[in-house]
């Protein structure tokens, strides 16, 4: 290639590159979960030391969890062994910032799914917050402005969810199902937390 040529090409891919649309950046972290370590509240207890191994319950069971935080969003993917088609379950995000944490939480109750954030248990308005299910692949969404929880540098995000299932035939014996991804078999008072993840 003479060097005439080569000058022509660098000046026609100046311009082109300059339109193109930049990447939006986000530091990306995936934690994995135990299958099966789902517990259970039986014969009406709300203790949490109470609570029993139900690894066949698939609904609750989270697997995986994957949370970007880029410089503008913050996106939380829970992967599940499987999502029910009509849920009585609620997700919690507890995302831990250097300013304190904020409390996303998340209802599937049939339909789609509603979601709110609290901190210090009041409301924070957030209009761009937004949550979607993706039955086949068995994932929750959850996507919000950092602007929402302060632009934080840093977060950590614990998730617990809880289901409900009703006996079709006794509907009064509901049993609690709960998974907290952090951990393996247990669950407590307080969510287990994932390693920092940085704004990208």
């Amino acid at each position: 290639m003479s060097s005439r040529l080569g000058a022509r090409l660098a000046a026609l891919l100046v311009p082109v590159t300059l339109l193109l649309p930049v990447a939006a950046h986000a530091e990306k972290v995936v934690t994995q979960d135990s299958v099966g370590d789902v517990v259970t509240l039986v014969d009406g207890s709300m203790e949490l030391e109470d609570a029993v191994p139900a690894p066949g319950y698939q609904g609750v069971d989270v697997v995986r969890t994957a949370v970007a935080h880029g410089a503008n969003r913050l996106r939380l993917t829970v992967g599940f062994r499987a999502l029910e088609k009509d849920p009585f379950q609620f997700t919690v995000l507890r995302v831990s910032t250097p300013r304190g944490p904020f409390d996303v939480v998340v209802e599937r109750l049939g339909g789609k799914p509603i979601s709110s954030i609290e901190r210090r248990g009041k409301t924070v308005e957030c209009g761009a917050l937004k949550s979607k299910v993706d039955r086949g692949a068995g994932t929750l969404t959850t996507s919000l402005p950092t602007a929402c929880l302060d632009a934080p540098r840093w977060v950590q995000v614990g998730v617990g969810v809880v289901g409900i299932a009703a006996d079709q035939d006794q509907p009064e014996l509901a049993a609690l199902y709960a998974d907290d991804a952090h951990r393996d078999g247990t669950v407590r008072d307080a969510l287990a937390k994932g390693p920092k993840v940085f704004r990208g």
